[in-house]
């Protein structure tokens, strides 16, 4: 599923000066109190040590709790790293500010989980294993198949409801079907319990390669034989892509703008990156086996204040498979002596996304401070600031300490003054801005950390 080949990334500096752009989670502890003896132990460890599960305040994970379908959605944001959306779709029963609305947008948007006909999600509603395998059955994508006779394993098979037959025997043939002691039931219509959802979500992460879990078979029907993967969609996989841009300055004519990306050997790669002059794709050169560079010099008519390179690969036979920059870069910003941005067009290059332009993602803020940015003049730009925090056994709930509104200059610059608030040092904070103009919206995101 496209989705599951969409990470969200952040960039770090690297040694010679490239932007690095690779995963980032949140660090959680792993040694829960009460794990002691619980069989599915290794299945939450794991998952909590790479911050995709997390427990409560007192320490404790509460394996045999139930399990929300927000907090199911929190869980598959994390495990699958899907994207924000782009446009809220609106639940009559979640708020705005509702702890989990985010990851429920997020769910929503990628198709894993829906809402009902009469417009709600129903957040609090408890899941069962049914309902939990058909979600994780979507997840899966093309690396199983609805043979039915894949359940036949299972002593409970026709306690399956309809609604769920496919799904569950999606899951069935995958080999994701974690239930401990009675390995050869499903019990699909018992509430899911935290340590089960734990299992289950780690057996999906197993069969979709995930080379992070290695196989645990605890609570697997061992006389099921998974159908073999299918091959996938594409093989080509973009690992980590590099530019020489400094995100706090920007890029002016006669600069050499340098991208080198590494992944899958033989592939074709390209890069596109908006306002740059020639309107096209540029060609990559292998370089070295599964490293691709380029080199473009910046011209005059090349303007743009905050684009973000999308690199493409592709080869004979295979899907192509993109992927984009999580930092902007500014290009010639001030380029007032172009005689092509005269007149009406001096907006060239200009997005309505709104860009901080004097922090990046996951850099440290000592507050009081001011948030300096970009978007189009004269757009409104709406800042909320969220401090991250652990809530029913979630990670990055947050918790909204401040918000306001600002008007851009003529410019497109906006100045955001932060105030000081009662965050602890290392309190991590997420910034979103939705910048309007007229009936548009765009937005974005940005991590920093209390110094």
């Amino acid at each position: 599923m496209s989705f599951l080949n969409r990470t969200l990334v952040s960039p770090s500096l690297i040694a010679f000066t490239f932007i690095s752009i690779m995963p980032r989670v949140l660090a959680q502890s792993s040694s829960f109190g009460d794990l002691q003896g619980y069989w599915g132990s290794q299945y939450v460890t794991n998952l909590a040590e790479r911050g995709i599960i997390g427990g409560f305040p007192d320490g404790s994970f509460q394996p045999n709790g139930e399990i929300t379908r927000a907090q199911f959605a929190a869980i598959a944001v994390k495990a699958f790293n899907l994207p924000s959306g782009n446009s809220a779709r609106n639940f009559r029963d979640v708020p705005a500010n509702y702890w989990a609305a985010p990851a429920i947008l997020a769910v929503s948007n990628s198709g894993l989980v829906t809402g009902f006909p009469d417009g709600s999600f129903r957040p609090e509603e408890r899941i069962t294993r049914a309902q939990a395998l058909v979600i994780l059955s979507k997840a899966l994508g093309n690396n199983t198949n609805a043979n039915p006779d894949g359940l036949n394993a299972y002593g409970d098979r026709q306690a399956v409801p309809e609604w769920a037959m496919d799904s569950v025997a999606r899951a069935a043939n995958a080999g994701i079907i974690v239930n401990f002691p009675n390995t050869n039931q499903i019990n699909p219509n018992n509430l899911a319990t935290r340590g089960e959802v734990a299992g289950l979500v780690y057996q999906t992460l197993v069969k979709l390669g995930d080379g992070n879990f290695a196989p645990i078979n605890i609570g697997l029907n061992n006389s099921v034989t998974p159908a073999p993967t299918p091959p996938p969609l594409s093989g080509l996989v973009i690992d980590r892509m590099e530019t020489n841009s400094n995100p706090r300055q920007p890029l002016r004519e006669g600069d050499d703008l340098m991208i080198r990306v590494y992944g899958t050997p033989g592939a074709t790669a390209s890069f596109e990156l908006d306002g740059l002059n020639q309107n096209r794709s540029l060609t990559m050169q292998e370089v070295q086996s599964g490293i691709y560079e380029t080199t473009y010099r910046i011209g005059r008519g090349d303007r743009q204040i905050n684009a973000r390179p999308v690199i493409t690969f592709s080869r004979s036979g295979q899907n192509s498979v993109s992927r984009q920059f999580n930092r902007a870069i500014a290009i010639n910003p001030d380029n007032s002596g172009d005689p092509n941005n005269s007149g009406n067009s001096g907006n060239i290059g200009y997005t309505l996304r709104p860009e901080i332009t004097n922090f990046i993602n996951n850099d440290v803020i000592r507050l009081p401070d001011n948030l300096i940015g970009q978007t189009l003049p004269g757009a409104n730009v709406e800042v909320k600031m969220e401090a991250l925090r652990t809530v029913m056994g979630m990670l990055n709930i947050s918790q909204n300490v401040f918000q306001a509104t600002v008007r851009a200059d003529q410019n497109g610059q906006f100045i955001v003054y932060i105030p000081q608030v009662n965050g602890e040092s290392g309190t991590m904070y997420q910034v979103r801005m939705t910048a309007t103009q007229g009936d548009q919206a765009q937005s974005s995101e940005l991590l920093l950390q209390q110094e």
